[in-house]
């Protein structure tokens, strides 16, 4: 069954493949849920998925210094384990993971600082990776996320969604058709693609999502990437939106 998705509005209603009902409470929630039933529905395994978000920063006071901030950001995101500080010129950057093995979850914090107007800004990417779907876990994870999220960044932060799967069963498949296949299961309209003998890759727009991107005075807001991992191989797919944020 295809997912049900209504005016996006404070409560959502939807349904997965296997007819599990669920309510959405936000966008975000409403796009995890759509990325994973159109690959469900056409035979793609998820290896993993993501959610990342970035936003420039601010610490207050101002003068806390490396040290300072460092202590300020375990006081937002307790138990991450921080490696060196990384120097390039005049910028800076620290990286740290948490590791949740039993949930098959990794989060990523990295804090960037670089010279502006006389002054240190400050640059907060945080990503989270999970290995794996289940139907009637995600939405654990995602709350996770959102909850870290609002104590690191603004609610208007920008977060950035990737699923990568495969498939196997690819005896009579051609790349760049399965590719349209997967973009009319979205409802979604082509605004560019890439077309190789092994690689397609098509930018779309999606009309019921809001956040998008211009390129070539378009909007996008969905990126789907196919690959041919060789003879006696499948494909790999990976779906990001509004980009894929890694690498395909």
């Amino acid at each position: 069954m295809k997912l049900l998705i209504g005016v996006l509005s404070i409560l959502l209603l939807g349904s997965f493949s296997n007819g599990t009902s669920v309510s959405f409470e936000d966008e975000t929630e409403v796009k995890v849920a759509e990325m994973a039933n159109v690959l469900l529905t056409q035979d793609y395994s998820i290896d993993r998925w993501s959610l990342y978000t970035r936003e420039k920063v601010s610490f207050t006071p101002q003068p806390l210094g490396n040290t300072g901030i460092m202590s300020e950001l375990n006081k937002r995101a307790p138990g991450f384990t921080w490696g060196s500080l990384e120097k390039h010129d005049e910028n800076v950057k620290v990286t740290g993971t948490r590791m949740d093995s039993e949930a098959g979850s990794t989060e990523t914090l990295t804090l960037v600082s670089y010279p502006e107007n006389n002054r240190n800004s400050y640059y907060l990417i945080y990503h989270m990776e999970k290995f794996g779907f289940s139907q009637e876990e995600w939405r654990t994870t995602y709350e996770r996320f959102k909850s870290q999220k609002s104590q690191l960044v603004t609610e208007e932060a920008p977060v950035f969604t990737c699923f990568e799967g495969a498939k196997n069963d690819t005896m009579n498949i051609v790349l760049y058709k399965e590719a349209d296949k997967l973009l009319e299961a979205f409802s979604a309209s082509k605004v560019e693609e890439v077309n190789e003998e092994t690689f397609v890759s098509l930018s779309a727009y999606h009309k019921e999502w809001k956040e998008d991107l211009v390129t070539n005075n378009k909007r996008m807001n969905l990126q789907i990437a196919l690959r041919n991992t060789g003879i006696g191989g499948g494909i790999t797919a990976t779906i990001g939106t509004p980009i894929i944020t890694t690498e395909y």
